[in-house]
Parts: C-alpha cells; structure tokens; sequence
C-alpha cells in the first residue's frame, strides 16, 4: 500500500483544479459534438430497431447527466468555495454522480460493441466475457465511489490505489479485447475473391482501431497519472474518457451513411441482439468461413435508400 502523499500536493491549483476545469471545458465541446450526432443520427436511421434508438438516447442522458455533474463539481470548488482551497479534499456529491454516470456510459458503450462481436462471430463467449469485465469495472467504480462518500476525502483514493488502478486496467482489457476480436472476425472474412468486399472488410477494421484509440489511451494515460503524481491531474483526463466513448459509438453508427456512399454497398444489420436473416432483392456475394459457421453478406446497393447497419 502506497504512503499517502502530503496534503499540499492535493492543493496545488495548477495541478488538480486546472486539470479539472480543463477536462470538463473538454468535456463540454465533445457532448456537444455528441449531441450533433445523435441528432444526426435521429435524422438519418430512423429505419433502425427501437432497441438501438433507445440506447443511443439512454446513453445521450447519461451524457447529460454527467456533463451536469462535472460542471457542479466544478463550479462548487471555483465558485461557491473560493479561496477555500481545502475543499478540494473533501469534492461535493457531485463528483461522485460524475464517476457513476460514467461507469454506467463505459458499461453501455462497449456492451454495444461486444455484441457486435458476438453477432459477426456468431458466439457468445467473447461478448459474455467482455460483459463480465465490464461489470467487474462497473462494481470497481461503485467502490470507489462508496469509499468517497463514506470518508468524505479524497485521499482515501490513494489508501486504496490498486481499486483505481484495478478499475482503469479493467477497462483498458475490455477495450482491448473487443478491439482484438472484432479486428479477427473481419480478418477472416478477407477471404473472399471479391476486391470490392475485401475493401470494405479493411475499411471496417481500419474503424474498429481508430475507435479504440482514443479511449484505451485515455486510460493508458489516467493509469500512469494516477500511478506516479500525487495530484489530481488524473480526473481531467477521467472527465472526458466518457465523452470519448459514447461519441466513438455515434461515430460508428452514423459512419454507415458516409460508408455506403464511399462504397456503393449495403451490409446486412448486426445491431439487433439475434442474427437477422433476410431475403436479398439484390445481387449478393457471401464470404462463408471453412467451417460454414457464419457468412457475411455484401449486398450491391442498386436501389437507393437501402437501410443497413454495420
């Protein structure tokens, strides 16, 4: 168990309330981009399951939620309690919600995602593993925010350093694991003889690594923060991991638009949380695995306004 750190590290402005109002400045210019795209995603899919456009709202409003609460935590500690720069120890409630909220948009997120595993894979075990993890970073967050409020400091944080360090390294795994599965599944798919298919199949897993990017440094980054300062530099980047996630998850979905244009293909859905199957009215080339498992069905968009999903 690390020593806990003096408390004048804690007030040094520059290194944990700059931080922290740099983040949620951050944090506001990308829930605005992320609301942006779920209008635009309203506008445009309007074809898609109710399911999926009741998580791209449920997930708007855990955005909303912690957008507010990161903007009272900040505006408690600048405003209401200037010139009392011991309160930083002891944050309002707020910053607690903040952790909770985005506990609850990472679990949502990469459950998104982890079923798109499932649904070009065909199996289970990788989505229901990756829920595992993500519940067990879900429970970590609880903790800590558990901790937080029963000691009302937040130096208790660093008393327990290996829940923080557990939590992130969680979800830096779960990034990591439905990044590396998603990137397979479309891999094998590249067998086919079409070259229009082997495009798009690269397109696709060129998109799944760029949407990682961003968050699994995130928490590369809030890991090493945490690990070696003894400030709280570290929340700034926390603030916007969250914002990070659900606009990379928009970003996928509103992607298909700007994909079938580029392409002049349709891919059948896989959003939905069975395999779909459906009669094709067009031309259709199918890339089946060695072991007749699953087929990925490229469809030539020779009518407009064809839905699909990726």
């Amino acid at each position: 168990m690390s020593a806990i750190p003096s408390t004048l590290s804690f007030l040094d402005v520059s290194g944990s309330l700059g931080a922290l109002e740099n983040g949620t400045l951050l944090g506001i210019f990308l829930f605005g981009i992320e609301t942006l795209q779920t209008f635009h995603y309203y506008r445009h899919f309007s074809q898609d399951s109710n399911l999926l456009k009741a998580v791209v709202g449920f997930v708007w409003v855990l955005e909303l939620g912690h957008t507010i609460s990161a903007w009272h935590a900040l505006y408690s500690q600048t405003i209401t309690f200037y010139g009392q720069p011991g309160h930083i120890l002891s944050p309002a409630v707020s910053e607690e919600t903040t952790i909770i909220f985005a506990a609850l948009i990472y679990t949502v997120v990469q459950a998104f995602f982890a079923n798109r595993v499932r649904v070009l894979s065909g199996r289970w075990y990788i989505m229901a593993l990756a829920c595992v993890l993500g519940l067990l970073r879900l429970v970590g967050h609880v903790g800590i925010v558990a901790l937080l409020l029963h000691y009302s400091r937040v130096t208790i944080v660093l008393e327990w350093r290996w829940l923080v360090t557990s939590s992130l390294s969680l979800d830096l795994s779960v990034d990591l694991l439905i990044t590396a599965s998603l990137c397979y599944c479309l891999w094998n798919m590249r067998s086919c003889e079409s070259k229009r298919t082997r495009t798009m199949v690269d397109t696709l897993i060129l998109w799944a690594i760029e949407s990682t990017i961003l968050t699994s440094a995130a928490s590369v980054i809030q890991i090493i923060l945490f690990m070696t300062r003894n400030d709280l530099v570290w929340e700034g980047v926390f603030v916007i991991q969250a914002k990070l996630f659900s606009n990379a998850m928009l970003a996928s979905l509103n992607g298909r638009k700007n994909f079938r244009e580029c392409t002049n293909i349709d891919v059948v859905s896989d959003i939905n949380f069975r395999l779909s199957h459906r009669k094709p009215d067009t031309s259709t080339t199918s890339c089946v695995d060695m072991r007749g498992q699953r087929s990925f069905d490229v469809e030539t968009n020779e009518k407009k306004g064809g839905s699909s999903s990726i």
